[in-house]
C-alpha cells in the first residue's frame, strides 16, 4: 500500500492498522529518476550501433553511486542487478 494511500485512509478516518514495508525510492529513482535506467535505455537505443553491454557500462558510470544497483563480478557484461 502507498504512503499515499494510508495517508488518505487516515483523512476519512478509516481505521488500517499498521502497515510495515520498505522505502523503496531509491529504486525508483534508479528506474525513473534523472538519468536513470530507462532514460539511458532511451539513449542507448537511439545510437546506431547502441548494445546491451555499453548500456550496462554506462549505467554503472552514471549511477555508481546508488546502493541499489548491484554489480557482482559473476554477472556477465550485459547483466547487473538491483537490490
Amino acid at each position: 500500500i502507498f504512503r499515499s494511500v494510508q495517508s488518505e485512509y487516515e483523512f476519512e478516518g478509516i481505521e488500517l492498522g499498521e502497515i510495515a514495508f520498505s522505502d523503496n525510492a531509491g529504486v525508483l529513482d534508479l528506474i525513473e529518476g534523472r538519468m536513470g535506467l530507462i532514460a539511458v535505455l532511451n539513449e542507448e537505443c537511439v545510437r546506431p550501433k547502441g548494445g546491451d553491454v555499453a548500456f550496462v557500462n554506462k549505467v554503472y558510470a552514471v549511477k555508481s553511486d546508488v546502493e541499489c544497483l548491484v554489480k557482482d563480478k559473476f554477472y556477465r557484461p550485459h547483466e547487473f542487478g538491483i537490490r
